[in-house]
């Protein structure tokens, strides 16, 4: 796979709660691997995520990949959510709670033969070590277990960018370190960007790569 960075120049500007206005001023580029991304609660770190994701809309901004804009105010280019082809796992995991392990990592491979549905599965639960659950349900699960299959149900797709929200809250060390080694070892055949938010310094060292402060919608350092 070619390897691809994630350019992005943003400007999104919004109201809060309290009455008072929160900027996003952001101009960066992800290469492929992985950055985390720290910062206080209400520093941008998942507003950032969303403009990429296209759940949210920049007033003015560009975002691109592999030279494709995903997002250009300045042209009216506005790429839908769904067509960006991008991963993103959240806290909330989001797994379809009456669905198997297999049907919810085949979930977004509606459109592809069923052989190379059935063989992409496969290579993806192997590599997240969840083969032997396939049949099961989500409650099934342990909460680790759970989050390989959300990693496994967002790759299984062959997504250009990885989007990670404190993914792994609530999981013990060893649990994480295991998981972030599986996704190391995914990305080291795949290559593309991955953006980590957490505010654990266990995981970033675990993951280790780029390292991004943000503090009120800015940069204030970078490692």
């Amino acid at each position: 796979m070619t390897q691809a960075a994630l350019n992005l120049n943003v400007y999104l500007e919004r109201s809060q709660r309290n009455g008072s206005r929160f900027v996003l001023d952001l101009a960066l580029t992800f290469p492929p691997g992985p950055t985390i991304i720290f910062g206080p609660s209400g520093a941008g770190k998942s507003t950032l995520l969303d403009c990429i994701a296209g759940l949210l809309k920049p007033q003015r901004g560009k975002i691109t990949v592999e030279n494709e804009a995903l997002l250009d105010t300045g042209s009216g280019v506005d790429v839908r959510p769904a067509r960006r082809h991008i991963g993103y796992v959240s806290q909330s995991l989001a797994l379809f709670p009456h669905m198997t392990v297999q049907d919810n990592v085949t979930y977004g491979l509606a459109n592809v033969p069923f052989e190379q549905r059935n063989r992409r599965a496969g290579d993806t639960l192997s590599a997240f070590h969840i083969e032997a659950l396939r049949e099961r349900k989500p409650d099934e699960l342990s909460g680790g277990e759970q989050q390989r299959v959300a990693l496994a149900r967002s790759l299984v797709t062959q997504p250009r960018i990885l989007l990670l929200d404190e993914p792994m809250s609530g999981l013990d060390a060893d649990l994480k370190t295991s998981i972030t080694q599986d996704l190391l070892a995914w990305n080291h055949e795949h290559k593309i960007p991955i953006l980590y938010v957490t505010h654990n310094k266990d995981e970033a060292a675990a993951l280790g790569g780029r390292m991004i402060f943000l503090k009120n919608g800015r940069v204030t350092e970078k490692a």
